[in-house]
């Protein structure tokens, strides 16, 4: 007994922990709780939303010093950040307003964890001789080795292409409305998508929902984006509909459509914008209607001096003939051009480019008043014409009446075509017939492009006087 009630006593004594190390570790956990107490509260709360307010007030109130305060001292000093083309605005107390809600969320930029990058922030610089649009691209990141806090580290203009060209005084007074229009800095990102043709862009500015309801509308204006876009702004007008708060429609647009330097065509745009969205309401496409088409087609032509038709005029019957979507009338046209264009130049690679390697061909040869028909393949058709390339030393291909029917797929074209080959010795009268042409075409799979899938050749009543060899 006595041992055991030794041990009791000596057990606590053993168990004890001394009382300097209590007191150390309450003071290293008080240190501890302190310094973490201090990161957090000295560390910023502020969001990335919220510094952009703050730019966007140092902007409007052509404040120099609040904007450089909000800059990385070392990024401000760079040329290539944006700083100077900024400061120089405010210096010179040109007012600017800002349309936060015009550009993209703040995202993170990959390996970056503080640094954020807004892009396409609507800013209208009002300069002596009229308003200017620009479209900025801000990068910000936390700085700061106790305190962090968000800092400007780019504020760059996007490019020329974002920056409307200021007006004359003829059509300063009569768009001044559109100047004040909250959908005008939208319109001009539009505008900057059609004319870069990125489609990607282009479909971004669509509301999701409203993409669905008009498929026919937005696949229509997609399909176009192959075709290079002038856009003039100036007889558009920027109009509120009075029963829908958020909604204007912006009509009037002109838009140029153009293939290697070559017009197209020239046609109206009436545009729909509304404001969607449940937490972050931005401006989005509704609607984007092509309207009636103002200008001829012209496609491209050679030996002009020649006289030779063209598939445009009044000799196709009019600006458009067939039931087929407008891109596929465009691009049928686009390649037709281009085929009529390498059979006269005789350019042969280009020529035998426009078919597929599966299109079937039949052509018609006139002997004694009587047809017989032949069918080529791709390598037979090359073989044909290089023959037909040595016979004659000066080919001319007139095409009229032209008609395009199909889908944004398929294009089934027809039209009248006259031939006319002059040969190069003296000693033989030039050779021409006069028929109807149809050529298949539609969408390679392997590579996107338009080709001749099949061509047939029909005479009409009066049989050549000269055959073809």
């Amino acid at each position: 007994m006595n041992d055991a009630q030794n041990w009791q006593k000596d057990t606590p004594n053993k168990l004890a922990i001394p009382r300097n190390l209590i007191w150390g570790g309450a003071i290293a956990a008080i240190v501890i709780a302190f310094v973490v107490f201090l990161l957090i509260f000295m560390s910023s709360s502020e969001t990335p939303t919220a510094f952009l307010a703050k730019w966007k007030g140092a902007l409007e109130s052509s404040d120099l010093k609040r904007y450089d305060a909000l800059w990385v001292k070392s990024e401000r000093l760079r040329p290539d950040r944006g700083y100077p083309n900024t400061a120089k605005l405010l210096k010179d107390n040109i007012q600017l307003d800002v349309n936060l809600e015009g550009g993209s969320p703040p995202y993170q930029i990959p390996r970056y964890p503080n640094r954020y990058r807004i892009e396409g922030i609507p800013v209208t610089a009002h300069l002596p001789d009229g308003p200017q649009r620009q479209l900025r691209n801000l990068v910000i990141e936390k700085k700061g080795i106790v305190q962090q806090r968000w800092k400007i580290a780019q504020d760059e203009i996007s490019g020329e292409d974002y920056i409307a060209t200021v007006l004359p005084e003829a059509t300063k007074q009569q768009n001044r409305p559109s100047s004040n229009s909250p959908v005008a800095p939208f319109v001009l990102a539009w505008k900057s998508a059609l004319e870069r043709q990125d489609s990607t862009a282009y479909t971004n500015l669509w509301d999701k929902s409203a993409r669905k309801k008009r498929t026919s509308s937005f696949r229509r204006a997609l399909g176009l984006m192959s075709q290079a876009h002038i856009i003039d702004l100036q007889d558009a007008t920027y109009n509120p509909v009075p029963t829908q708060r958020n909604r204007h429609i912006v009509d009037g647009i002109r838009v140029t459509l153009q293939n290697d330097g070559d017009i197209i065509e020239t046609h109206n745009r009436t545009l729909t914008i509304e404001k969607k969205g449940f937490f972050r309401r931005k401006w989005k496409l509704i609607n984007d209607q092509v309207g009636e088409i103002s200008g001829a087609i012209v496609l491209e032509q050679t030996q002009q001096q020649s006289g030779a038709n063209t598939v445009s005029g009044d000799e196709s019957g009019g600006t458009f003939d067939g039931n087929a979507p407008l891109d596929t009338q465009l691009k049928a046209r686009q390649i037709l051009g281009k085929w009529q264009a390498a059979w006269e130049g005789k350019d042969l690679n280009t020529y035998m480019s426009i078919y597929s390697d599966e299109a079937l061909i039949t052509r018609v040869t006139v002997r004694g008043g009587v047809e017989t028909p032949i069918y080529l393949n791709k390598k037979q058709l090359r073989a044909s014409m290089k023959r037909l390339n040595n016979l004659y030393s000066d080919i001319q291909v007139d095409i009229s009446n032209l008609q395009v029917n199909g889908d944004r797929a398929v294009a089934d074209v027809t039209f009248l075509q006259k031939f006319t080959g002059t040969p190069a010795s003296g000693t033989r009268p030039a050779y021409s017939d006069y028929g109807t042409k149809r050529l298949n075409m539609m969408i390679d799979p392997t590579d996107g492009h338009w080709r001749i899938y099949a061509e047939t050749w029909s005479r009409y009543e009066d049989v050549p006087e000269y055959p073809k060899m």
